[in-house]
């Protein structure tokens, strides 16, 4: 309903008022008029649902934050009445409130057209609609009519390019690589030696073998053995501001950040694991194949900060998952320090440990970062300090040395 509506209520309440009360002929006329035109313009609007279909279908099931998904709406009428005045916009998904479509069509008629969807907010979109608003000439009456949209599409977290990454976060400390000998016949040849009893002729060096005139076999290595873990913290204590602002808060900043280190570690050729303590639990296994980079943005897609289990608890579930080829990257903007005694332990195991701490204070929180970024410095773990705003190639290419000066006396745990 409009203002015209209500407008022609309180014109309906008045006239019938002075009609009644006075007994006038010219009131009664002006009443029925008006009740007529309130009829017509209510049926014609009504009648404009009836007989038509609609049917969306897009180019592609899966976009990025901030770009757009291509389609095409069709409608038809079947009615031989001709059908004006209608609107046709999207009524769910992460463009909702974009504009309309105004279109008119005749008997049999079939429009179509080529949309965009705004891709504003990551999520999996599973049952869309779309909805189509008729209005009467005289703008009295706005009815709609919701049509399913049954192709569900993916919309993956905004990803930034690192290409200045710090290599802490792929475990290499220099450009060097770490191999493990392995029994079986790899890509990776590691060294050449000479044949023994029992050796398979498929290991045999011939040209090798020509050169020394003896049998050479081949010995191989496992390959790359670094892998990369990204840890995302989904605890709901430890994230600030999801009620003030559906894509402005920790929950989102951290959610980009991940999916930015993943997206760079993947590029690399990397093995790269992923686990979060969100409202599901998640833990995925290093994989270098474009199956997992698809597997691990779609759980980032949808991943929400409603877990219950504790930072810490988390880490030391995780643990047997790793060893000490291992490099373990910790994302969260939790206040709490007793979770850095977990990553020392993990430290301990060889397991090569990073911090990207995401500044909730940047958001608005009164607690600052400085009690876990003391902690971290202290136990010589490499940490990484995300502002709102800030540039993830430039803050994630050296961690942070010192506590900002700004911070120094703050004390967390206190009331936001």
């Amino acid at each position: 309903m409009n203002r015209r509506f209500f407008g022609m209520v309180t014109l309906l309440l008045v006239v019938g008022f002075y009609a009644f009360g006075t007994g006038f002929d010219f009131f009664f006329r002006l009443l029925y008029v008006l009740l007529l035109v309130n009829g017509i313009g209510f049926v014609w609007a009504w009648l404009n649902l009836r007989g038509i279909d609609l049917e969306v279908t897009r180019d592609a099931n899966r976009g990025r934050v901030g770009g757009f998904l291509s389609g095409q709406v069709s409608i038809v009428n079947y009615t031989c009445l001709p059908k004006s005045w209608l609107e046709v916009s999207e009524a769910t998904g992460p463009s909702a409130n974009s504009s309309g479509r105004g279109l008119a069509l005749i008997r049999d008629q079939i429009r179509s057209w080529r949309i965009q969807t705004a891709l504003t907010k990551r999520g999996v979109y599973r049952s869309g609609q779309v909805r189509l608003i008729s209005q009467d000439p005289f703008g009295l009456f706005r009815l709609h009519r919701d049509f399913e949209d049954p192709h569900p599409y993916i919309v993956f977290p905004a990803v930034e390019p690192l290409p200045d990454l710090d290599v802490r976060f792929a475990g290499l400390p220099s450009d060097g690589r770490a191999t493990r000998r392995w029994d079986q016949i790899t890509t990776d040849v590691a060294s050449i030696r000479s044949y023994v009893e029992g050796d398979s002729m498929r290991r045999i060096h011939w040209p090798y073998t020509a050169r020394m005139n003896k049998l050479m076999v081949k010995e191989f290595d496992i390959g790359l053995s670094a892998e990369a873990w990204v840890l995302l913290d989904m605890h709901y204590d430890s994230h600030y501001g999801m009620e003030l602002d559906e894509v402005n808060n920790t929950e989102e900043l951290s959610v980009t950040v991940a999916a930015s280190i993943v997206d760079r570690l993947m590029d690399q050729s990397m093995p790269v694991g992923m686990a979060s303590n969100g409202d599901h639990e998640h833990i995925f296994r290093p994989d270098s194949s474009p199956e997992q980079r698809g597997r691990l943005m779609e759980t980032l897609s949808e991943v929400r900060a409603f877990g219950n289990r504790p930072l810490q608890d988390f880490i030391y579930g995780v643990r047997p998952h790793l060893n000490q080829y291992n490099a373990l990257t910790v994302v969260t903007s939790s206040v709490d320090i007793q979770w850095v005694a977990s990553l020392n332990d993990l430290k301990q195991q060889g397991v090569e440990v990073s911090v990207v701490l995401v500044d909730r204070s940047s958001f608005g929180s009164q607690m600052k970062m400085s009690a876990p970024l003391e902690a971290l410095n202290s136990s010589l773990i490499p940490t990484y300090l995300v502002h709102k705003g800030d540039d993830l190639n430039s803050v994630l290419r050296i961690p942070v040395r010192e506590i900002p000066p700004s911070w120094t006396g703050d004390v967390a745990g206190g009331t936001e």
